[in-house]
């Protein structure tokens, strides 16, 4: 009698590569049918490409029939049977585990609550529970033969990646499971912030006006999480070097997750900036500004020092870490508006590598307005802010123009 097909079990079995097919249907050819399709209760459970093969070039086959307690017996010896399979690729073989998760979970937490004892039920039933669910992941990741992780990170691809993704970590082993879930998580990830960085700067004008007076008065004029590059250079002095604390907070609420602050800093400041900004954010790298055409003279330290450190801070992770950037710069002296501006060269190419087509840039110490120069150059938004009245008077000039 012709086994049963239950497109249930045979959707459990892993499909053949086309060469593994090709393979198998050459060796039935020239050796016959030598292992014997498994039954229970006259479905198959076991043979299904060689029930194919066999029935397509006319060459006879065995079974042997097998007894089991009822279909969730037979559904987990189709999965555990599987991992048998020499070529299976490392997604694949946690999508069986992820199969095999529910029948052993449904088995685990039943024989917990038979045993529970008397005593504070809802507790103990809960942690019991809770214990079962974690001897199931153990038992799941122990069975196919991988690690706790690699069934988080097959979970996740079976979610969200796109069938075609699903279908070649399936059959070639050169793609990597985690490297796919990565990529998957941070795009998501990307998204996700992009979502809310253009929600909270949506009512954000082109070319906002500049905002003066003291950036920690001012900061409920700039929605929270609206803002993807604070690009900005705060005086020198140890006195102005007291703002770094809550320089930190102001970038951490104003950011959107993702974006970065880089900040100029003297290199007398560099410690205390570094310790008092990574209480809000995450430093992520130093830039070198090398200083272009001359040095500045530090005879307190006996240092001609030919550059100065830009430091550089993310809201969580770095947005895009696929946009490579260097980490020295130099765009030429420019101090014809403000004694301590920077070069717009400088301030262009950060803004156009971390600051979308459609974010904010922010500079909260404006002085000259090169900042706000080069995102209106870009094309961004842009907001500035300056304690001065008469400096803000001059980068509004320079806007204008």
């Amino acid at each position: 009698m012709k086994p049963q097909i239950d497109p249930e079990f045979q959707s459990q079995i892993p499909p053949l590569s086309a060469e593994e097919r090709d393979q198998l249907k050459a060796n039935i050819a020239a050796e016959g049918c030598r292992d014997a399709l498994v039954l229970w209760n006259g479905i198959l459970l076991d043979g299904h490409n060689r029930l194919e093969i066999c029935e397509e070039i006319g060459k006879p086959y065995k079974t042997i029939s097998i007894k089991l307690a009822d279909r969730d017996a037979a559904l987990e010896w189709i999965i555990r049977n599987q991992f048998g399979r020499r070529n299976l690729t490392t997604f694949a073989r946690a999508e069986l585990a992820l199969k095999l998760e529910p029948l052993i979970a449904d088995k685990a937490k039943e024989n917990t609550k038979l045993s529970k004892g008397r005593g504070k039920k809802g507790v103990q039933i809960s942690a019991h529970l809770n214990n079962a669910d974690r001897k199931t992941r153990t038992q799941v990741a122990k069975a196919a033969g991988v690690s706790h992780e690699t069934i988080r990170a097959a979970k996740f691809v079976q979610k969200h990646a796109d069938e075609e993704t699903k279908k070649k970590l399936r059959t070639d082993p050169n793609i990597k499971l985690h490297r796919v879930a990565k990529d998957l998580r941070e795009t998501q990830q990307h998204e996700e912030r992009e979502a809310k960085r253009n929600e909270a700067a949506k009512d954000t004008p082109l070319d906002s006006r500049i905002l003066v007076g003291d950036f920690r008065n001012l900061a409920d004029k700039i929605p929270d999480g609206s803002v993807s590059l604070i690009f900005t250079d705060p005086p020198y002095n140890r006195k102005a070097a007291e703002l770094f604390p809550e320089l930190g907070d102001f970038a951490a609420r104003k950011l959107a997750d993702g974006g970065s602050l880089l900040c100029y800093v003297g290199h007398i400041q560099l410690r205390q900036a570094i310790n008092d900004l990574s209480d809000h954010l995450r430093h992520w790298w130093t830039i070198a500004c090398v200083h272009s055409g001359g040095r500045t003279v530090m005879r307190e330290y006996g240092i001609n020092a030919c550059w100065k450190p830009v430091l550089w801070f993310v809201k969580g992770t770095r947005d895009n870490k696929a946009v490579m950037v260097n980490d020295t710069m130099s765009g030429g002296k420019e101090k014809d508006h403000h004694d301590w501006q920077q070069a717009s060269a400088e301030a262009q190419y950060w803004i156009d590598h971390l600051c979308p087509k459609d974010g904010v840039v922010l500079d909260p110490f404006l002085g000259g307005g090169t900042t706000a120069i080069a995102a209106k150059l870009l094309g961004r938004k842009w907001i500035g802010i300056e304690i001065d009245k008469d400096t803000a008077a001059i980068a509004s000039k320079r806007l204008s123009q």
